[in-house]
């Protein structure tokens, strides 16, 4: 059994929406760790759901699928899905797959 090397934590809660860090490597075998907290989150009614990325030290095409199906549920949901201190290497895989077209990006 392969131990998770992403760690998901709250980092603000306010009028603005949810902050939430993500830090690690975000590849096929942890999206299954932090996938359902993060479609629970964008249902949870906030405005915005706001993913501070800056501690990805990896993140393959699973993980940027789960963004883009986060995006989309939580647009459902009403919520907005923002990317912030996305690194250097995820944008570049992001616009590889086309990815960066839909999702937004903020800088925080």
């Amino acid at each position: 059994m392969r131990t998770a090397l992403i760690d998901l934590k709250t980092v603000a809660r306010d009028d603005r929406g949810l902050r939430i860090a993500l830090a690690g490597e975000l590849d096929f075998f942890t999206v299954e760790h932090v996938g359902p907290r993060l479609r629970e989150l964008a249902e949870s009614g906030h405005r915005n759901l706001i993913l501070d990325l800056r501690g990805l030290s990896f993140c393959d095409s699973a993980g940027i699928d789960l963004f883009t199906r986060l995006d989309r549920r939580a647009r459902a949901a009403g919520t907005r899905l923002l990317l912030c201190d996305v690194p250097p290497q995820v944008i570049k895989s992001m616009r590889v797959l086309a990815a960066d077209r839909d999702l937004q990006f903020v800088v925080s």
